[in-house]
């Protein structure tokens, strides 16, 4: 290919990297800030010790708070601010994608690709979302390219380096993400192409992994006896509904869920019946199936089948996409960019970049809104309020503390760490002993919770209701007596 030409051809990835980013943009501020987001805010205003020492004892290795720590620093912890961060790395996730899908599926995969990655409307929803999740999808794609590329015998000595860099930041940005690890390690075991061009730089590279993430092991071994033995928070699978779902949210609507399983069965039952060697396609396939469908089989046993979770799969998912499009069309060139186009416009026509419409794991109400509202009715004084349950104190302080004074401070969040800034304004948790001492109470919950044990406290204390107000995610039930 002449120079011109090639450069022509990276002047292409500039279109999706736009849609990208102007999706994305369009409503990062209009979610409220949500219960996760204010995890990841509290420990990243610690020390780096505490910090550590808190997260130890979470589902969350330190290195998205890390980043938020000196991230916050050099730009507050406004709406914007938060998540400009994941914004960044979402929007960023599209140069890998385009890279894999030009260089190893085929012309304009890549360009199809990054295109339905920036229209994925999961992908915006964690755009808007200041957690790690962005940049795991990030890693993951850069670590799918690398890899591609020493598999491909294109690469040397510094993709290794940089394929180590990225797996590592990976092992430390979360848990499941070692399903990246392990599935590039199976590709190795299994194909034959690939073992002969990685094995011995292969067996250096764990090696490196391992050495890296030592002062981790203790923790990792920890998490896993405690969610292995304990279960999760996370209710475990019980039908095939939930497979379906996590492909809902890489394909945005039915309709192109439907395209998009078409084609990969299409694509998988003609290289059988060839039995044409398609290495590339095969890792990808590899790449995102196994860690999906090994972990949906594991979710019956113990609960941990997330969607944000998985994210890490999509951009995979998207290239693979491209490819099983390229393998359906043959030497068809028409056919190939119908195939290819079709799934782009579906995608943008299904796109939804307002994250209050979406209902995700994880989805954001309007908090702002409950808290405003709060403060009318405590505004004359006398009135206690109770929150249900306890962990929704995080966003609700959040909001009712305008300096946020009260997510400075040092400890586990585990516990009510925001108990000594809401006590002594009469408000007490679901899990302490209820005592109000005036007439009025409000019970602030999350709409879908259980409400019988409290409202029978309450009515052994003398209170009957008498008002409910229901915003999106939260509610406040009017106690008086």
């Amino acid at each position: 290919m002449r120079k011109g030409k090639a450069s022509g051809q990276w002047l292409l990835v500039l279109l999706p990297l736009a849609v990208a980013a102007v999706l994305r943009c369009l409503y990062v501020a209009k979610p409220d800030i949500g219960n996760d987001e204010c995890f990841s805010l509290f420990y990243a205003q610690q020390s780096l010790s505490g910090l550590l020492h808190g997260l130890a004892s979470c589902d969350n290795p330190p290195l998205w708070e890390l980043l938020l720590h000196f991230w916050i620093l050099l730009f507050g912890i406004g709406t914007v601010s938060l998540r400009a961060m994941s914004l960044i790395f979402s929007v960023a996730t599209v140069v890998p994608i385009y890279m894999a899908g030009e260089r190893y599926v085929a012309r304009h995969a890549g360009l199809a690709a990054s295109l339905v990655y920036a229209c994925s409307t999961f992908s915006i929803f964690l755009a808007h979302d200041g957690r790690v999740y962005s940049l795991v999808g990030f890693l993951s794609a850069w670590s799918l390219y690398l890899f591609l590329t020493l598999a491909n015998r294109q690469g040397g000595v510094r993709h290794w380096v940089w394929l180590a860099v990225v797996n590592v930041l990976l092992m430390y940005g979360h848990y499941l993400t070692f399903w990246v690890i392990a599935v590039e390690a199976l590709i190795v075991l299994v194909h034959k192409e690939t073992r002969k061009a990685m094995w011995h730089g292969g067996l250096l590279h764990i090696g490196v992994l391992l050495a890296c993430y030592i002062p981790m092991i203790p923790t990792l071994i920890g998490r896993f006896l405690e969610s292995g033995l304990n279960g999760t928070w996370i209710e475990r699978t019980t039908s095939v509904d939930r497979l379906y779902y996590m492909f809902c949210c890489m394909c945005n609507a039915p309709v192109v869920t439907v395209l998009a399983l078409g084609l990969m069965i299409a694509a998988l039952t003609m290289a059988i019946i060839s039995r044409k060697k398609n290495g590339n396609a095969l890792r990808l396939t590899l790449f995102w199936s196994v860690p999906l469908l090994v972990s949906f089989a594991l979710s019956f046993y113990r609960g941990f089948f997330q969607d944000r979770y998985f994210y890490f799969l999509f951009p995979v998912f998207y290239i693979s996409l491209a490819a099983y499009a390229v393998a359906v069309a043959g030497q068809c060139k028409w056919l190939r960019y119908t195939l290819l186009a079709a799934m782009v416009l579906l995608m943008a026509l299904s796109v939804k970049p307002d994250s209050t419409k979406m209902r995700y794991g994880g989805w954001k109400g309007d908090t702002s809104a409950v808290a405003e509202r709060i403060n009318e009715l405590t505004s004359s004084g006398g009135v206690n309020v109770v929150l249900v349950p306890h962990w929704i104190d995080k966003q609700i302080v959040y909001y009712l503390d305008s300096s946020h004074a009260a997510f400075a401070s040092e400890g586990r969040i585990e516990q009510p760490v925001f108990e000594p800034y809401l006590s002594p304004q009469g408000w007490f948790y679901d899990g302490g002993e209820l005592n109000p001492q005036s007439d009025t109470v409000l019970v602030v919950h999350e709409q879908w919770w259980d409400m019988g044990y409290v409202e029978q406290s309450l009515s052994d204390l003398g209170y009957h209701q008498v008002g409910d107000e229901r915003f999106l995610q939260l509610a406040i039930s009017i106690f008086h007596r």
